[in-house]
């Protein structure tokens, strides 16, 4: 494979900058000139599919240096998920805890919150559900029940909607959230993630962008489909030390 598709070269020739799939074509033009543009593509997908190189944005590409994304998903993630499917099998479901977040963090959390997404239409339903076995489960809660319930140091468990187009992914057979939504709903949802705003805030995403593979046309998306990109943007380049040309949002 490398011979044909000269990673090596390739490495050295781009370097740690962003390249759009004319540079590339141009780059292999060089060693290949009779290269079409299927041939291109068909390239592109492999090399994305084998993690040598990542789209940052749609039609533009790093090399790939960076882990994916790939949090732990444990066992009780895993029975929670499938006694919300069972009972609910129609719904779309997304479930994670935020103890994701704590090897990126100064100050550590007391509470470690399992947060569970479902459609809107079945959100109440669920939180019903859940409720007859459990005296810690949360709708949607506001600031004061979060103040108040939430920072005692009790785990809790929280039900709020899942947005249609959300980037959730596949990970041991549940759906988790991508780590792109959990940046821009950190940034959004302020009540709920009281514990990680401000400097903890932009640890996590400096962590985040120097351990892992953002694809920022995703970052981009949930931003605008959440109406915050203008401000999350600003607060990437003027509150963290996260390096101007990785960000492309």
């Amino acid at each position: 494979m490398n011979e044909k598709f000269r990673i090596e070269e390739m490495k050295e020739y781009f370097g740690k900058m962003s390249f759009i799939s004319r540079a590339l074509y141009q780059f292999y033009l060089n060693y290949e000139s009779d290269l079409n543009e299927n041939t291109l593509r068909w390239r592109i997908y492999n090399l994305k599919k084998r993690r040598i190189i990542s789209s940052v944005k749609r039609g533009t590409y790093i090399i790939e240096s960076r882990n994916i994304f790939s949090p732990p998903v444990n066992q009780s993630l895993k029975r929670m998920y499938k006694k919300i499917k069972e009972r609910f099998p129609y719904s779309e479901v997304s479930i994670w805890e935020t103890n994701w977040l704590a090897n990126y963090m100064l100050h550590q959390p007391i509470t470690d919150n399992m947060i569970i997404e479902v459609d809107r239409d079945a959100m109440v339903s669920v939180f019903s559900f859940l409720q007859k076995t459990k005296n810690n489960v949360f709708l949607n809660p506001n600031r004061h029940e979060v103040e108040t319930y939430l920072l005692t140091g009790r785990n809790n468990i929280i039900v709020k909607n899942l947005l249609a187009e959300s980037p959730i992914q596949l990970k041991d057979k549940i759906y988790v959230p991508k780590i792109e939504k959990i940046m821009v709903d950190l940034f959004t949802d302020k009540d709920l993630f009281i514990m990680y705003q401000g400097k903890e805030l932009a640890n996590i995403f400096e962590a985040f962008f120097e351990s892992y593979s953002i694809n920022q046309s995703t970052l981009n998306r949930y931003a605008t489909k959440r109406k915050v990109k203008e401000r999350f943007m600003s607060f990437l380049i003027e509150l963290t030390s996260v390096e101007r040309e990785k960000i492309y949002i």
